[in-house]
């Protein structure tokens, strides 16, 4: 079984895979897990995590995706809508976009479904609210039916909480559950989830107007009550004790009315069911307040809240330790001069010459006749002539099929000499391997600007593009080696080619020196060939000793080239690991 460390590891692969199955921006590094609507954040994830801590992350990619896929946040920024409007409407909302993604692609079925397990079924899990505020039970409730739909597993918290909400509030639950009903067979739209959201909240209002005339009534009714004690103490004794009788009845007869319960504590009426019709004072007090309230006040959380949270539970000690992927930026870039470009083509020529045989894959084809295989009609003639060979048999033709990513340090150290070389350099392998058929080329740049930007990546030429010679660049900023590696192998994994290597252009050593070994034993494991050229330093042979070469001159890379890639291809090493 393979450690779930190296699992971990690969968790900006699988990023990289969903991402692009989704049709979405996904970026991982930072303190918080969250989306924007365009793209998901992902914090800074621990290398040594645990299957729980791969499932969450996995999860809230599951969900955010949906959101960014299915919401239509257009809509939602029109409309007023109360915190307690949102909340209920989030929570139809959810369900909605989860199924639309599950309908798309069912493998994200399962992994959502066992995060509701996950967080809604424990003992506890649904008791963040509800028990000290009657009202709240009523988002719980919600919340728990909802995603009892999908997880039968949650029924048990979604009754104790239904419970509650008919002990506190008699009568209420049951025209809620209709219109939830209604949301189940036809929430299709982010509209219809906030017009079922306005209907729910249109009979929790209802309820709070009923709470107040009924209060108003009790109220007139005890004035009416103390001004007859007043009058009757002016008669006669004897109509005195007559009134003392009729304002017994009056006091049995308000037995019956909604403030009987104001005695009750809120635990009390939790456990032992009222008579119909009888809210207390505390459940009053509390459905005003969720109705009014600016914002949420430890409310029952939601999935994608639920799992931003458990992801920032895992803080990272140092960034030797974290997970952290650049972004992609951009990076001003201008044309070799001419007399550059002569050059780069003189050691491109010669270099492209001595690699053509080495940078090939074999590939299975039906090219040889034979007497099994696939039936070649074309072939039948030979019959006539004793020749039984009609069939066509799996034969193995030498085909190029290999993509190579060139990446190239332009931190602060490489400024002066050291760039020119190393753009020169890139220009010169990148065109000697565009000529190549069957090789996609790419080139990129790290940092794309300065620590203040944050960890990016600059594509200067794309997979697919024909090679071109704007890589004059400015060198500036730290060397972030390891973010830069975890986006290019993010690349590499989302491309058809058979063979896939990644070459690193840099002058010294990175930031951090284990996480980019970390990268690099992962590109080994996932069967990527990563090869180093030390520009002017010998430093890349730290990392990569026996497959990296150092260029003091452009005139040193042809032969530098060749001898790097002729001992490497021909032992074949993934990733040249010492």
């Amino acid at each position: 079984m393979v450690p779930i460390r190296h699992v971990m590891r690969s968790l900006p692969l699988l990023a990289a895979v969903l991402g692009d199955a989704y049709g979405v921006e996904v970026v991982i590094g930072g303190d918080l897990a969250h989306t924007d609507g365009k793209a998901i954040h992902l914090p800074t994830l621990p290398l040594e995590g645990d299957a729980t801590v791969l499932a969450l992350a996995r999860g809230l990619l599951d969900h955010e995706a949906a959101h960014i896929r299915e919401t239509d946040f257009e809509a939602l920024r029109h409309w007023s809508s109360t915190p307690f409007a949102h909340h209920i409407w989030n929570s139809l909302e959810d369900w909605r976009v989860e199924q639309q993604l599950a309908d798309r692609f069912p493998g994200c079925r399962q992994n959502l479904r066992w995060l509701i397990e996950h967080y809604f079924t424990g003992t506890g899990t649904a008791d963040r609210a509800g028990d000290q505020n009657p009202a709240l039970s009523i988002l719980n409730a919600i919340l728990l039916t909802v995603r009892a739909w999908d997880a039968p597993g949650v029924q048990a918290n979604r009754d104790a909480k239904i419970k509650e909400v008919n002990q506190a509030f008699p009568g209420l639950w049951a025209q809620i559950q209709a219109v939830l009903e209604e949301a189940r067979g036809a929430c299709r739209s982010t509209q219809d989830a906030i017009r079922l959201a306005e209907a729910i909240v249109a009979l929790v209002q209802e309820e709070h107007r009923r709470q107040q005339r009924s209060g108003e009534s009790q109220e007139h009714e005890q004035e009416h009550g103390d001004a007859a004690v007043g009058q009757r103490q002016l008669k006669p004794e004897a109509d005195r004790t007559e009134g003392k009788e009729d304002r017994g009845q009056l006091a049995g007869d308000r037995q019956t009315e909604p403030d009987a319960c104001a005695g009750v504590s809120a635990g009390e009426l939790m456990n032992d069911a009222p008579a119909s019709g009888c809210v207390t004072t505390a459940a009053k007090d509390s459905l005003a307040e969720l109705l009014e309230a600016a914002a949420p006040t430890d409310w029952p959380q939601h999935l994608g809240e639920r799992l931003a949270q458990s992801l920032g539970e895992h803080p990272i000690e140092s960034s030797d330790q974290g997970l952290t992927v650049a972004r992609l930026g951009s990076k001003m870039a201008k044309a070799l001069e001419a007399a550059e470009r002569k050059a780069c083509l003189q050691a491109s020529v010669a270099l492209r010459t001595r690699l053509y045989r080495l940078l090939q894959a074999s590939r299975l084809v039906r090219s040889q006749p034979g007497r099994h295989g696939k039936f070649d009609p074309k072939r039948l003639h030979g019959l006539a002539v004793g020749d039984a060979r009609v069939f066509l048999k799996l034969g193995q033709k030498a085909v190029i099929n290999t993509a190579v990513h060139i990446l190239l340090d332009s931190s602060g150290s490489m400024s002066g000499a050291p760039i020119k070389l190393a753009s020169q350099a890139c220009y010169a392998v990148a065109t000697a391997l565009e000529r190549i058929k069957g090789i996609n080329v790419a080139v990129s740049a790290f940092p794309a600007g300065t620590a203040h930007d944050g960890v990016t990546v600059a594509p200067l030429i794309k997979h697919g593009e024909k090679v071109h010679a704007e890589l004059d660049i400015l060198a500036e900023g730290y060397t972030p080696l390891a973010q830069a590696l975890w986006w290019v192998l993010q690349q590499m994994v989302l491309l058809k080619e058979d063979r896939k290597l990644v070459v690193i252009v840099t002058d010294g050593e990175p930031d951090s020196v284990p996480a980019t070994h970390t990268v690099l034993r992962t590109a080994e494991a996932l069967g990527l060939e990563v090869y180093g050229i030390g520009i002017q330093s010998e430093s890349v042979r730290s990392l990569l000793p026996r497959s990296s070469v150092n260029v003091k001159s452009l005139s040193d890379l042809p032969e530098a080239m060749f001898s790097l890639l002729y001992n490497a291809l021909a032992q074949r090493p993934a990733g040249g690991r010492p």
